[in-house]
């Protein structure tokens, strides 16, 4: 059984890439968070230290960035019922490195980062 929708890992994945490129305010906010983070990868302390490439940093950093990006947005999660547990769960099932290459040019996980050449206005 395939669990893959529409060329991503898995539903959940997919939906949330959706929504935070489907809005030009949202995508502009992914955007400059991709931006900073590319910027500040290469002093990154996992980069100097050789535990991460520059690449992985990126997507490990943006991903993390991503997921609190919509995790703030979240207007159950401070109250506890099984609609937040099942939001919660969704959440959980999100690929958010597969995203965060997405917005970083990356179709592969292991290459350098292809910086945006998408104006932020």
């Amino acid at each position: 059984m395939t669990t893959t929708c529409n060329g991503w890992s898995n539903y959940e994945t997919w939906a949330v890439n959706l929504w935070l490129s489907n809005d030009q305010d949202r995508l502009n906010r992914c955007l400059a968070l991709t931006a900073t983070t590319q910027e500040s990868a290469p002093t990154c302390e996992q980069v100097r230290g050789g535990i991460w490439t520059p690449a992985e940093t990126c997507t490990f950093l943006l991903g993390a960035k991503l997921k609190e990006l919509v995790e703030q947005h979240n207007p159950l999660a401070d109250s506890p019922s099984v609609f937040a547990d099942l939001v919660a769960s969704a959440l959980d099932n999100v690929d958010w490195q597969e995203i965060a290459r997405e917005f970083l040019g990356l179709s592969d996980p292991d290459p350098e980062p292809q910086f945006l050449e998408r104006s932020i206005p």
